[in-house]
């Protein structure tokens, strides 16, 4: 198994696993957190209760558009390793078209199934589409990024999502954060297309295809354009005092 230091943006998948983990790792140290709490106060803490005492770790992304968030540069012995990366991402490149086909075939009938569970809830369509508006806006902004400004990054994430989320998200993104000052990743992010899920008055699921391209140094001379991604996004909102807010993202 490589170690997570050598994983970065390159990597793709290895690189989404690697962020999964970080999260889990986080998630799991407030819920250490919180039951000590509770112990030294004398008070029991029912099993799954932990996280909802943690500053709002229950609320955790979970695959989101930050685990596009570059990771580590290292140097030194790894280099020689790095140097070859530049070279494999080009053939990958060209694998991406037949995946990028199949993923977005696969989206559109799962945003067909969706739209028909979507279509008995009682639910206007002027309600419909401004919650499928939100979460295509939404997924687009959170996977944008620019490394020089992450403070931009985290006024948009706080004013577009719940408190809980928003705290979560940003607290477990900073590991790679601090990675990508090195590797200079910058990321742009669009969304045009969005399946409804289910819709109440309180919470709307939304499926979202998000295309995402991603520039570093590393790769300029051979992909000057960028290394392009496409993701699956359930977009979880919650309405609250009139709006839809961003209270969970996942990629599926």
């Amino acid at each position: 198994m490589r170690d997570p230091s050598e994983i970065t943006p390159l990597d793709g998948d290895d690189f989404l696993a690697v962020n999964r983990t970080n999260r889990e790792r986080h998630r799991e140290e407030a819920e250490q957190k919180a039951e000590r709490e509770a112990r030294r106060r004398g008070r029991r803490v029912p099993d799954g209760s932990g996280a909802a005492l943690s500053e709002g770790a229950d609320a955790g992304p979970r695959q989101v558009t930050d685990d596009r968030t570059p990771g580590r540069v290292v140097d030194g012995t790894r280099r020689t390793a790095r140097g070859r990366r530049p070279r494999l991402v080009v053939i990958a490149l060209s694998v991406m078209v037949v995946v990028l086909a199949a993923t977005t075939a696969y989206f559109a009938y799962a945003a067909h199934q969706a739209d028909q569970r979507a279509d008995a809830s009682q639910s206007s369509d002027a309600a419909r589409q401004d919650a499928m508006d939100s979460a295509k806006r939404y997924a687009a902004a959170v996977a944008s990024y620019n490394p020089t400004d992450y403070g931009d990054l985290d006024r948009r994430i706080r004013d577009m999502a719940t408190p809980e989320f928003a705290k979560s998200y940003i607290t477990s993104s900073n590991d790679a954060r601090r990675g990508n000052a090195a590797a200079r990743g910058t990321s742009r992010a669009t969304s045009k297309e969005a399946g409804l899920q289910s819709i109440s008055d309180r919470e709307a699921v939304v499926l979202v295809t998000l295309d995402q391209t991603v520039t570093s140094p590393e790769v300029s001379a051979e992909v000057p354009e960028g290394i392009p991604y496409q993701s699956r996004v359930k977009v979880t909102l919650e309405r609250r005092d009139g709006r839809w807010l961003l209270a969970d993202l996942d990629t599926i």
